[in-house]
């Protein structure tokens, strides 16, 4: 994404395009009313790009204190009163957490800064926000050199960050692996001239009396910021251990960020120690170490001071800002509203497109089965032409057909089977072992009870016989295959009783039992046509006693016949 990226400090701001991973030249505007028209001159071109701005500024202050440990709009509400005491001139405030305290209420350790000469930065403000450009966010360079001690000094020990900017030398104390404060120092006029792409790199001197050109120049220079930097550290471990932030003795470890030059003469001070460790590192080895692309056209990573840096790693981390303004974060909502709403409606036209495609595809894949089905359908057509024009015409009656319809259904509907009977008599059987089943038969009848079929029997029975060969093949009753209602089922059952064991009485209340169970059913109609002893006054009663005992003779056996009409 393309961005605009503005390096502010005390005499200048620097503008610089990031576009394709790359960082372009910089363009430079002095602190004056020339240099707030040129910079509008300069944005009204790139109007829709947004704008990164990093301060780096003498007039940063930061001050550690505790607050309550409270949770949301509470805290919120504690930190922006805080801020307000510490900072009522300047809206350019920050708060960072930094964990909690170890004893008593534990409360929160908080980092409060802010930029404090406001009027330095307004006019830079007010000339963007006139343009209605829209600013992604404030950030600082102190802030911002968290992101190097994390990724050369991950541990919690006390560590010095000094880095070599345009604006001079800042110094960045860390702790616990929480920055405590940070400073600038303006380095002097002829180590404060942009000690850019050309400069120490070639052996080159820019001073007041133009170039100066020699190793022993080269070397002077790089002496001279060496002893600066020396002098500097002194400075701040006295100002540590004067504010206790640093005890006398406490071992501190000290990281260069500069160029090979300087840290070559830092080198040869000697200024380590027992309790002073010193860490050098150039832009090219930062660089490398955040996997930072190389730049062909610029000096980004052979440059000898830390802002382009800074700058690349603004524009590929992307951070949480560090100052924001309402009023400046409205035209960086508005933009981003804006690019959601380019977004979206790209993927609604890449999904109407996707989904007209598919619809002609389907459209044409349908046209191929309809050209398909009317071809199949005109070859049927003729087959059917064909078969009609062989077959004899015959004369078809509608009521016919309705007839055969409606028969039909009803032979489907009224259909029968033994299927819920058999079963009824299977439960029956399940809860009665000792009746056994010998024999079954099962029929459709047109009875609806015994007493009809016995009168009919007895009729049949004084009737004179028919000797007529047409009368005796009799025509099957509708009612027998379901016309005009379902018709009866008639099952005639044969068993015995087992074990039997010559106990009559015991055989006679089992097959009585047998008939009421199976009588449950208000549609199920017994009689009995056999009971395993005949106790009818008309019958007498046979048999020799002991014979059974004995086992001379047959076995006697209790067997019955019922006779099970079904009745829908």
């Amino acid at each position: 994404m393309r961005k605009q990226l503005l390096y502010l400090t005390n005499t200048e701001l620097t503008a610089y395009q990031w576009q394709r991973g790359r960082l372009s030249d910089g363009t430079t505007f002095q602190n004056d009313e020339s240099g707030w028209l040129g910079l509008s001159a300069y944005l009204s071109t790139s109007r829709q790009v947004p704008i990164f701005m990093l301060m780096d500024l003498i007039e940063e202050d930061f001050h550690q204190d505790t607050m309550p440990h409270v949770l949301g709009n509470a805290r919120k509400a504690l930190t922006e009163r805080r801020l307000l005491q510490l900072y009522r001139d300047t809206p350019f405030r920050h708060a960072s957490h930094q964990g909690r305290e170890k004893t008593g209420r534990r409360d929160d350790v908080m980092l409060f800064c802010a930029l404090t000469n406001a009027p330095l930065i307004k006019p830079w403000i007010d000339t963007i926000l006139n343009l209605q450009v829209p600013v992604a966010g404030i950030f600082s360079t102190a802030l911002l050199s968290a992101l190097l001690v994390k990724q050369f000094h991950p541990g919690k020990e006390p560590v010095l960050l000094i880095t070599h900017q345009t604006a001079g030398l800042r110094q960045n104390f860390f702790h616990n692996g929480y920055l405590r404060f940070s400073r600038l120092t303006k380095l002097p006029t002829y180590d404060s001239t942009r000690y850019a792409e050309h400069n120490i790199a070639t052996g080159t001197i820019a001073g007041d009396n133009g170039s100066v050109d020699g190793g022993a120049d080269l070397g002077a220079a790089a002496a001279a910021l060496a002893e600066i930097i020396r002098t500097e550290i002194g400075k701040t471990r006295l100002f540590l251990a004067n504010t206790r932030q640093l005890q006398r003795g406490d071992s501190l470890k000290t990281i260069v960020l500069d160029s090979p030059a300087v840290l070559q003469s830092l080198h040869n001070l000697q200024l380590e120690t027992d309790t002073f460790s010193l860490q050098t590192i150039t832009p090219d080895q930062a660089g490398n170490a955040f996997r930072l692309r190389k730049h062909s056209d610029t000096t980004l990573m052979g440059a000898l001071v830390s802002d382009h840096l800074f700058l690349t790693l603004l524009a590929v981390k992307n951070p949480t800002p560090h100052y924001q303004l309402r009023e400046q974060s409205h035209a960086y909502t508005l933009w981003k509203s804006r690019i959601i709403l380019y977004v979206v409606s790209a993927a609604i036209l890449t999904g109407c497109v996707l989904w007209s495609l598919a619809n002609a595809i389907n459209a044409v894949a349908a046209g191929n089965r309809l050209t398909l089905l009317e071809r199949e359908s005109a070859s049927n057509a003729q087959k059917i032409q064909d078969v009609l024009a062989h077959t004899p015409k015959a004369v078809l009656n509608p009521h016919d057909m309705k007839a055969s319809v409606t028969l039909y259904a009803s032979l489907a509907q009224h259909r029968s089977s033994p299927k819920n009977l058999m079963l009824l008599i299977s439960q029956v059987l399940t809860r009665l072992p000792q009746l056994s089943l010998t024999e079954l038969s099962w029929e459709v009848s047109d009875q609806r009870d015994f007493s009809n079929a016995a009168q009919d029997a007895s009729a049949a029975s004084t009737a004179a016989p028919v000797t007529n060969t047409a009368a005796q093949t009799a025509t099957v009753s509708t009612t027998l295959i379901g016309v005009p209602n379902q018709p009866s089922e008639m099952v005639v059952l044969k068993g015995q009783v087992l074990p039997f064991k010559n106990n009559y009485r015991s055989a006679l209340q089992s097959v009585e039992l047998f008939c009421q169970e199976l009588t449950k059913n208000k549609n199920i109609q017994v009689s009995v046509l056999r009971q395993p002893l005949d106790i009818r006054p008309s019958v007498g009663l046979t048999g020799e006693a002991g014979v059974a005992e004995s086992g001379e003779g047959p076995v006697p056996t209790a067997q019955f016949e019922l006779k099970i009409l079904w009745v829908p």
